[in-house]
């Protein structure tokens, strides 16, 4: 089975269509997660799903998250609501990969938009097994058997700075400006400079897709080997969105 693709950027993503995600067999189904692999990101629009028909979907790649710190829609704890409180109080203008301060950081992220503003409130991925390919083999050296510490929500954890995808194979960089803090072994002063020049290497401009949203856009993700950024450039105007996140495994 195949489904119809088109690429939205040079590095990453793809636009799907054609496909009801309220009514996808086995066929299909495979159809996606093969694209997901291999795009990374997958839009798609004119899907008004309603929160059963988004749990639903997450299942089907696995077990669901809960937010260690968010509470979710009433009535349903794994449905992330996503509101406008502020440009002061957004947490999101920040490269990051999801909650990657768990031990066992989410693979899967599927946000759905309820409500956008007129304009602006877009989402930025960025690739980062292309971001890994960039380094020099002298640095990647270096990096290969380091660790890095990410924390968040009260939460911490060290996880792999070059990380294998369970699914793929590839390796992929790991770290990220949201959560990671320093290497293991150094301190925050010793670390930040690399760290630095990691995030800003992996957020290139020519690594990243960029998406508008409109009422009824699904967006998928693959948290193991992209980083994504929301921006906040729309004042007060209400902008809702859900997020339904798959249980991960502990990186390798």
């Amino acid at each position: 089975m195949t489904i119809d693709v088109t690429p939205v950027s040079g590095s990453l993503g793809g636009l799907v269509s054609g496909v009801d995600l309220c009514d996808l067999d086995d066929a299909r189904f495979g159809a996606v997660e093969e694209a997901l692999w291999r795009l990374q990101v997958l839009v798609f629009r004119d899907q008004y799903l309603a929160i059963d028909d988004h749990l639903a979907l997450g299942r089907r790649f696995g077990p669901l998250h809960t937010h260690p710190a968010v509470a979710g829609v009433e009535g349903h704890p794994e449905v992330l609501r996503l509101r406008n409180l502020g440009k002061e109080k957004t947490i999101t203008q920040v490269w990051h990969s999801d909650v990657s301060c768990e031990r066992e950081p989410p693979s899967i992220s599927i946000l759905r938009a309820v409500e956008v503003p007129p304009a602006g409130g877009d989402t930025l991925w960025a690739n980062q097994y292309a971001a890994l390919e960039r380094l020099s083999p002298g640095l990647r050296a270096i990096l290969a058997p380091l660790r890095a510490l990410h924390r968040g929500f009260g939460l911490e954890a060290t996880h792999p700075v070059l990380r294998t995808h369970p699914e793929t194979g590839r390796q992929a960089l790991y770290v990220n400006g949201g959560f990671t803090y320093a290497f293991e072994g150094m301190t925050e002063r010793e670390s930040r400079p690399l760290l630095d020049y990691l995030v800003g290497l992996g957020s290139s401009l020519d690594l990243t897709m960029r998406h508008t949203w409109a009422p009824g856009d699904v967006v998928m993700w693959d948290n193991r080997c992209v980083m994504h950024y929301a921006i906040h450039d729309y004042d007060d105007a209400p902008r809702e969105m859900h997020r339904v996140t798959v249980c991960g495994e502990a990186p390798v």
